[in-house]
């Protein structure tokens, strides 16, 4: 996963969406804070369920790795711990 601030990101924006076709995720931050991923088109779907499960409240994540749920809850479908290690194979 690769971090970029947004004037370095506007500076080499090809150099960053050949990273994207590679299979690499892009956090954007704006004053070290994520505000934005560029991820590969057949990986937005999970990773907007993902990333929809932090807008909520029930898991944090700071652009690191996932550190879990303050409130967990059970879920249909595949766990985020599940996801991951797809991802990582």
């Amino acid at each position: 996963m690769i971090s970029t601030g947004i004037k370095d990101l506007k500076n080499k924006l090809s150099y960053y969406l050949r990273e994207v076709k590679k299979g690499e995720k892009v956090l954007i931050t704006e004053r070290e804070k994520v505000i934005a991923t560029i991820v590969p088109v057949e990986r937005a779907e999970e990773d907007s369920n993902l990333l929809s499960l932090v807008r909520e409240g029930f898991a944090v994540w700071k652009g690191g790795k996932p550190v879990g749920s303050k409130k967990p809850v059970k879920i249909k479908g595949k766990t985020i711990s599940e996801i991951i290690l797809e991802d990582r194979r």
